[in-house]
This record gives C-alpha cells, structure tokens and sequence, in this order.
C-alpha cells in the first residue's frame, strides 16, 4: 500500500496584493522613455532612406535611358534607316526620332556629362545616331543624382549595345 498524497497549503504571492502599483499597465515615466527611444531610433534611419530612395531614381534612370538607346539600334536595324535618341541637358529630357514619347529623367536624376563620338557637346541638346547595320556613334553619357552619386551609360561604336554601369 502506497503512503496518501501530501497537500501542501497554496503559495502565498511573493509581493503584498493590498499595493495600487499592479502589473495593470504601464506608468507615465515608461511610456515618454519608450517614445522618445524610439524617435531617436527613428532620427538616425531616415537619412538611410533617402539615400535609399536617390540611389533607385538612379539605377531607374540610367535604366531607361539604356533601354532607349537599345530600342533605337533595334529600330534603325529593323526599319533598315538611321535612328537617334536627342537628348536635352537642361530639361532632362530625350526622346528617339520619329516616335511620340518624351522620355523625362526621375526627380533628382540630371544628366552631368555626355561624350559623342570624341566630342563633347556644345550646347544642351545632343544626338546619340544609330545606323541600319546595327553600329552607332560611340556614346558615354554620365548621369548623376542630386546626393553625389554618378553612373554612366556607353554606347559601344561597332556593335551599336548600350550598356549602363560604374
């Protein structure tokens, strides 16, 4: 025969219950230290962000000025005539010959240099021509963003790629 069971009489709570400061929320004091924490954490991220946000307008506009001086090769090569991209400096504008749409440079994004052939624009327009063999006046067009940063799209002469990068 096995010994009864023992029965301990119930655990008293470690703290008094008869005192107001209960685990119910949190006080005054608490609440202003964890919003000004976080304000702090919040001033030291958003700076990061812009930054974030150039640097995409960046990449994205060097994108599409890429992808436009591509459309105009595949145009000359497929339409058997010559092709060109005009770009406008001051406005941030270009747009390829004989199409209706205006391309615009992203809000920041400005067009800093540009190259064609061995010469160096004069004014504030220029024309990047394409031929119908697929070739191109060699290009370099340096875009840059309002924060500092700078990339650069190249067309090569005898194959007429466009390529974007550092």
């Amino acid at each position: 025969m096995s010994a009864p069971p023992r029965i301990f009489p119930a655990a008293s709570p470690t703290w008094p219950r008869n005192t107001r400061s209960s685990a119910r929320g949190f006080t005054l004091l608490e609440l202003i230290v964890v919003l000004f924490l976080a304000g702090i954490v919040a001033a030291l991220v958003a700076p990061s962000f812009s930054g974030t946000l150039e640097s995409s307008r960046l990449r994205s506009g060097t994108a599409e000025v890429r992808a436009t001086l591509t459309l105009a090769r595949t145009l000359a090569a497929s339409g058997s005539r010559l092709r060109s991209v005009a770009f406008d400096i001051e406005r941030g504008e270009y747009v390829v010959d004989g199409e209706a749409r205006t391309y615009v440079l992203p809000e920041g994004i400005r067009i800093d240099s540009a190259r064609v052939g061995t010469e160096e624009p004069e004014q504030e327009t220029f024309r990047v021509r394409f031929f119908p063999d697929g070739s191109a006046e060699g290009a370099e067009i340096v875009i840059a963003s309002s924060a500092g940063g700078r990339l650069r799209v190249t067309v090569d002469p005898l194959t007429g790629i466009a390529e974007a990068g550092i």
